[in-house]
């Protein structure tokens, strides 16, 4: 029996058109010949007249991503689940996860690319904030001890290679126990997150400062030449005015802070300094009354 097949071509247009997946087709050189329906609502065209002719480079936040893109075809024909950034017509990025498959004609020369892209921006800003969530403190959102050993790691091999010291401050709020006895936790916690703010603003956006665990807060002088005690008197005249403008207690936050220095060319390992300002700090803290 002989199969009627003169209606193939208008099938496969109804599904290219109404398939609820973004699908393109352009020449080798990226000018798009093709788009359906929900590539144009994708990327928010007002039709598909309007993205006929553009050059696809013209739809990526970094061109480079599509020129990294295309040399993935010199030893394949397909290329699964790219993902990149394209902008929308009104200039605002999405991202995508771009399948695409050169289609060559008899002599082995692409004849035109032929994609599908969906949009993963959901997916991907779910992701960047699990990955937010396991590297901060969810309080303060200062760096959590969690991710102090990748930060020693990295900071420590950068001033090794520069020659760099490093700079420590070990922080702790006086008296904090008293705070939270007489006000409740949900005024240490604001105590917290003023002393976070006032740590931020007393340091360089290149510094890093981290919530080491209770009320006690680590800071790391990145690239220091021995300006430690400077930025420590800074903290400390911070808290006092911040106490003075914007009172959140009926006695003022103090706070007691060690500061040390670790010299890449020393032989002390960034942990025993580490150890060292910590000893300060508790030295600090037995000078305010509030020794263990």
């Amino acid at each position: 029996m002989q199969q009627d097949v003169s209606g193939n071509g208008d099938r496969y247009r109804a599904l290219f058109e109404n398939v609820p997946i973004g699908l393109y087709i352009t020449t080798p050189d990226g000018r798009i010949v093709d788009a359906n329906a929900a590539l144009v609502r994708m990327l928010d065209y007002p039709s598909k007249e309007s993205l006929l002719g553009m050059m696809a480079s013209e739809l990526y936040v970094d061109p480079s991503d599509r020129e990294h893109q295309q040399m993935l075809f010199s030893n394949v024909n397909i290329v699964q689940d790219y993902e990149t950034q394209l902008r929308r017509c009104n200039g605002d990025p999405i991202w995508v996860r771009d399948t695409c498959r050169a289609v060559c004609d008899e002599t082995g020369d692409v004849h035109s690319y032929e994609g599908s892209l969906q949009d993963i921006t959901e997916q991907k800003r779910y992701e960047e904030e699990l990955v937010y969530m396991a590297r901060h403190d969810p309080l303060t959102g200062l760096f959590n001890r969690h991710t102090l050993a990748e930060i020693l790691d990295q900071e420590v091999s950068r001033a090794q290679r520069y020659k760099h010291p490093i700079g420590i401050l070990m922080v702790d709020v006086n008296h904090f126990k008293r705070v939270n006895d007489r006000y409740g936790h949900a005024m240490g916690d604001e105590v917290l997150r003023t002393v976070a703010d006032v740590l931020r603003r007393s340091v360089r956006d290149s510094d890093v400062v981290v919530r080491y665990g209770g009320d006690e807060f680590l800071v790391l002088l990145i690239e220091t030449n021995g300006e430690t005690e400077i930025v420590r008197g800074r903290m400390v005249r911070e808290m006092k005015a911040q106490c003075q403008e914007g009172p959140l207690l009926d006695l003022p936050i103090g706070l007691a802070i060690g500061t040390a220095h670790w010299m890449p060319q020393d032989e002390t390992s960034i942990e025993a300094v580490l150890v060292e300002a910590d000893r300060k700090m508790y030295v600090e803290k037995a000078r305010s009354g509030d020794a263990l």
